[in-house]
């Protein structure tokens, strides 16, 4: 679901409640959550599995005075449940405090709704600091705050145990089909020229909060949902970005991660990259399906780098150079691979005429040397590790492309893993 339809979805809630607009419009007491499936850094649409009917908090007590504004924003946690604690509950009034602090930015950032699946609304409260200036991290915070008996309590504080910049409520729902409540949030902090969001997912469902993304999740620009990428009737979380605002970081494509519920946690099962027509990027898809073993789609995309003349070069000519000449060993590697011993040594003998004097040109003769005297592609790829181990210029032909792309190390000339 995109942002305007979530506005949508907003919008018609406040109206028929009759709240339609926006600025000091009071918020419902509670909000039962209504089936839905979205994120945004922008606004919250709350939804659950199941939906319950929550029983609305009777009418709130006389008011109480606000306690003062606290000068330290660690200490607006203790203050809130201080309030609530002594005007029963008042949450019209603690709407109000918080807005006269400043800390609210929206109305959905503070919602009544059943977090921990006890029948029960809980405080589900999004701050920020007010004194904070726009700078690279915003002081920010997430609380769940419950009624244990006759008092309230906070159950969770999103930044008890780590920084919280910026925060954004993103679900509210059984997102990994455990039968109970995930909570799902994010925090975006800025440095000079990029910003990077952090997802954070809590189990709430037995009232523990258990980290779900071992501390978090991260893309640089990232747009985040939660959708059921796989077909499977449960959600997955996905995120899209990663671009770096800097030319240091060297020539960029954004990517699509796709993170799936394993039982423990969410791990990365699937990273997809936008179509680039940089050769650089060409070589590093043909490196990576290469060492997942599909030599048949690395032996195409090594023969596009070689004979493409339209592919980019990022630093200039002398990188088309080094990616061809690279791309031509790989090649040959791969035939060999495959036991296209013919196919290997058409590249072999095509690199020989064509760029003799290319330090990858005695990479290649090395790899054929050692095969030809035994016949093992393994022995011949050790052989082909120790010419480079003694030449550190065959990994500068990949290696200086950026701070925001890989490494390459003269153990990589030859992966060894493949055989």
């Amino acid at each position: 679901m995109g942002t305007s339809r979530v506005l949508c979805t907003l919008t018609l809630a406040l109206l028929v409640i009759g709240l339609a607009g926006c600025g000091d419009l009071p918020l419902p007491d509670f909000i039962i959550p209504q089936p839905s499936a979205t994120a945004t850094v922008e606004l919250a649409a709350i939804s659950t599995a199941t939906p319950q009917q929550i029983p609305t908090p009777s009418a709130s007590p006389s008011p109480v005075p606000f306690p003062p504004q606290p000068g330290d924003f660690n200490k607006y946690a203790k203050a809130i449940v201080g309030y609530l604690n002594a005007s029963q509950g008042d949450v019209d009034g603690l709407r109000e405090m918080l807005k006269a602090w400043g800390a609210l930015r929206h109305v959905t950032h503070l919602l009544r709704v059943d977090v921990d699946d006890d029948g029960q609304g809980e405080f589900l409260i999004t701050l920020v600091d007010p004194t904070a200036e726009y700078v690279a991290e915003i002081p920010g915070d997430l609380l769940v705050i419950d009624i244990d008996g006759e008092e309230y309590r906070l159950s969770y504080q999103a930044a008890s145990d780590r920084v919280v910049s910026d925060p954004a409520l993103l679900e509210v729902d059984d997102l990994n089909g455990d039968g109970h409540t995930e909570l799902a949030f994010s925090s975006t902090g800025c440095g000079a020229h990029t910003c990077t969001t952090t997802v954070y997912i809590v189990g709430s469902g037995l009232g523990t909060y258990d980290d779900l993304v071992d501390g978090g999740i991260e893309m640089t620009f990232a747009e985040v949902n939660f959708t059921d990428w796989d077909g499977d009737s449960v959600s997955e979380l996905v995120m899209y970005g990663g671009i770096i605002g800097s030319v240091g970081a060297g020539p960029q494509r954004a990517r699509t991660e796709v993170y799936k519920w394993d039982g423990r946690t969410y791990a990365l099962v699937e990273t997809i990259y936008d179509p680039s027509n940089y050769l650089y990027f060409k070589v590093l898809d043909a490196n990576q399906v290469l060492l997942e073993g599909d030599y048949a789609t690395a032996a195409e995309l090594y023969q596009q780098a070689i004979e493409n003349p339209n592919l980019e070069a990022w630093m200039g000519e002398y990188e088309r150079e080094d990616l061809t000449a690279f791309s031509r060993y790989r090649l040959s590697l791969t035939y060999l691979a495959i036991g296209d011993a013919d196919a290997a040594k058409a590249v072999r003998d095509e690199m020989l005429n064509e760029q003799p004097d290319h330090i990858y040109a005695q990479v290649v003769t090395a790899l054929w040397d050692a095969y030809l005297t035994d016949g093992d592609l393994r022995s011949a790829c050790d052989e082909v590790g120790g010419f480079a181990s003694e030449h550190p210029e065959t990994a500068d032909v990949l290696a200086n492309y950026g701070y925001g792309n890989p490494t390459f190390t003269t153990e990589e000339v030859c992966p060894i893993s493949l055989f």
